[in-house]
């Protein structure tokens, strides 16, 4: 189950039939686990199913991700060591954009009054300078239980050193404030660096009751339906954990939802044959674009999400409000624009006839004929084209004093626009050249504007995915477990010695291996990556050098990986410099479980005649003039089929279509395969 801000998408594989199902379903805003039971129930009724029978069930979530956007989560109380309040706020004194001198930094989650000092003080050896005073902090607990605040994050000077002051901290809270939900940074982010950790650990207080009580709404609602399999969570970093997991890390479900699209994507590319691709996932409300190279994601140890500092690894994913609810308007220069505000599901776009009057980029292609209003979502929903055209005349067309095709085409040139500037920068700023890569396009809106965004960026093929409108949530069904530990280190490589690295390697290993085993993963299955972030003494910011476990560790072995490490600085910075001292500052491990993943079915062997699948002959605005256009039934088509542009290609979650100047063709995957004539 993926929940989406228009739809929320279901796919449900038979293991004894070998049967995949797919279905989208309104998302419920309000209520979003009302959608996912309501899903499950229909889609396990139409295939005649129980509930008993279902014995794994994966759901990606974006509650997290809007109470931090929407700034609704908790009423937090932060406690920190004396003489560090003002951490939050501080903040890093680097500019995020370097000549905006009004720039406006977010104000902290925890305002200075819910801020209170602890009297104690650890050093960075891990060693008590000054002790826990017990009278003068219960006193302050006192303070935050007559508040009423039952939130509580504790970020402790060092504690990722020794975290014995958090701990007893902990156990006090507990005393002091009964019911309280607690966030130590020990447990949340044990890792150097005071803001990044504190930022982290309040983020996680801050969205946990809102997620823990969907978390728990949802159990219960999946318990009374009678499906008894438990709930699994989407983790940002592409990995699974419990729910009870996500109940008390939620910091790590920032990213849940998008980071399933990501893994859709890596999973498509790989079974296709290439090594190579970006993905974008076009919803209703945003855009999510993920790159991989040679088959691996790309993870960011840090994220920022609404100017709030987020220190846990992550599929990194460059967000847009770029979706098929986004909204043209006029700017008071009198410019299209289109976002990131959204319709969403309630009301949604002016087609959907709940009472939308904005023009929307779904109304854009169902004035341009590119969206059939007769087979949205398979003729379920019906949509009315005379809404979409009323709302894009009045509100852009008008105004501007364009045709209401123009106007139409210039909402579509905009928002592709804004997806191409996404996928920019995780591409070419990042150094790498489009043209070496494959687009996978998804999402209910994805294939609509693939072929475009291709074409801006000379980007050579297109791969449409057989169920592109629940692409996210069929990539659930190929995640595994996934945890990352870290463990700080700050030691100069020529100083320190193999047994104390080995000792961190041991230790993490020991970490991942028991949490694997509370979740019911044998340890067979489980393999662990580790890398070091390293860096030059004197640096603030460090690189990861990956090596495994099999590397014996020597001091050979650790100049190979000094080595490894000037060779990527010079590849990121341009520069290296081999006679300067290296330090290792974290050493950290990725620990992944692995699960049995569905064998989907590959189309049968048949006539590869695309005329099978021909429906109608319609009009369709493209390229400046209306033009007779080639409509083909999805399901209808076989492997090895061709189709020449233009052609219209519908199914019932998604619609993908593409001009004169392309060609499709159907692999025994049932991808489409369209070849991008780069000028």
């Amino acid at each position: 189950m993926d929940v989406g801000g228009t739809f929320t998408d279901v796919v449900c594989f038979d293991e004894e039939r070998g049967r995949l199902t797919l279905l989208k379903v309104p998302s419920t805003p309000k209520e979003p686990d009302r959608a996912v039971v309501a899903g499950a129930h229909r889609i396990l009724q139409e295939n005649g199913l129980s509930p008993e029978s279902v014995s794994f069930f994966i759901h990606g979530t974006t509650i997290a991700t809007n109470t931090l956007l929407e700034g609704k989560g908790a009423r937090v109380a932060l406690l920190v060591t004396e003489g560090f309040r003002d951490v939050l706020q501080i903040m890093r004194q680097d500019r995020p954009r370097l000549y905006d001198y009004f720039i406006q930094r977010p104000d902290p989650l925890v305002p200075r009054n819910l801020r209170f000092e602890i009297p104690e003080r650890m050093l960075y050896t891990g060693e008590v300078r000054t002790a826990l005073e017990e009278e003068a902090t219960r006193s302050v607990l006192r303070k935050i239980e007559a508040l009423g605040i039952a939130d509580v994050a504790v970020c402790l000077l060092h504690s990722y050193a020794n975290p014995q002051h958090e701990n007893v901290l902990g156990a006090w809270i507990a005393e002091e404030i009964p019911g309280a939900r607690i966030s130590l940074s020990s447990e949340i982010l044990s890792e150097f660096k005071e803001f990044e950790r504190m930022s982290t650990t309040v983020v996680n207080a801050y969205v946990l009751p809102r997620v823990s009580r969907y978390v728990e709404n949802l159990k219960n609602g999946l318990v009374e339906m009678g499906i008894r399999s438990g709930l699994q969570i989407m983790q940002s970093n592409g990995g699974l954990m419990t729910a009870e997991a996500a109940q008390k890390h939620s910091v790590q479900t920032i990213l849940s939802g998008p980071a399933a699209g990501a893994l859709t994507g890596l999973r498509l590319a790989q079974q296709a044959g290439f090594g190579s691709m970006i993905s974008i996932d076009v919803g209703g409300t945003s855009a999510d674009v993920a790159l991989a190279h040679d088959g691996r994601l790309h993870f960011a140890e840090e994220s920022e999400i609404s100017g709030h500092v987020i220190k846990v690894p992550m599929i990194e994913i460059q967000t847009v409000g770029a979706g098929g609810g986004s909204i043209g308007w006029i700017d008071p220069g009198g410019a299209l624009q289109v976002g990131p505000h959204s319709a969403g599901a309630d009301p949604g776009p002016a087609c959907y006839g709940f009472g939308g009057t904005e023009p929307t980029v779904t109304d854009a292609n169902v004035v341009l004929g590119r969206v059939n209003p007769d087979y949205f979502l398979g003729g379920e929903m019906k949509i009315n084209p005379r809404l979409s055209e009323q709302a894009v005349r009045e509100k852009i067309s008008q105004p501007l004093g364009l045709g209401l095709e123009q106007a139409a085409e210039g909402i579509l040139q905009v928002i592709n626009a804004v997806m191409v500037k996404a996928i920019r920068k995780l591409s070419v700023e990042r150094g790498y050249d489009p043209r070496d890569f494959t687009l996978i396009s998804f999402g209910g809106g994805g294939p609509l504007h693939a072929v475009d965004l291709a074409l801006d960026l000379q980007i050579p093929h297109v791969l449409v995915p057989p169920a592109p409108g629940v692409s996210s949530a069929l990539g659930l069904l190929t995640a595994d477990f996934r945890h990352d530990y870290v463990r700080t280190l700050l030691w100069n490589t020529a100083e320190h010695s193999l047994a104390a690295l080995k000792e961190q390697l041991s230790l993490l290993k020991g970490q991942i291996l028991s949490q694997m085993g509370f979740e019911g993963i044998s340890p067979d299955t489980v393999t662990c990556s580790p890398h070091l972030d390293m860096r030059y003494q004197g640096q603030g910011y460090s690189l990861d050098i990956h090596f495994t476990l099999e590397e014996t560790l020597s001091w050979d072995s650790l100049r190979r990986l000094e080595s490894r490490f000037h060779e990527k600085h010079q590849a990121v910075y341009g520069y290296a410099d081999a006679h300067h001292p290296v330090e290792i500052v974290n050493v950290r491990m990725a620990g992944v479980g692995k699960l049995s993943r569905p064998q989907f079915p590959v189309l049968p062997a048949g006539a590869a005649d695309p005329t099978v699948a021909l429906k109608e002959l319609r009009r369709v605005y493209l390229q400046g003039s209306w033009q007779d256009v080639k409509i083909y039934d999805r399901s209808l088509l076989n492997a090895g089929s061709r189709i020449p542009g233009p052609a219209v290609i519908e199914q019932v979650d998604s619609t993908t279509f593409f001009y004169a100047e392309q060609d499709a063709e159907i692999d025994t995957l049932g991808n489409i395969m369209i070849r991008v004539q780069l000028q």
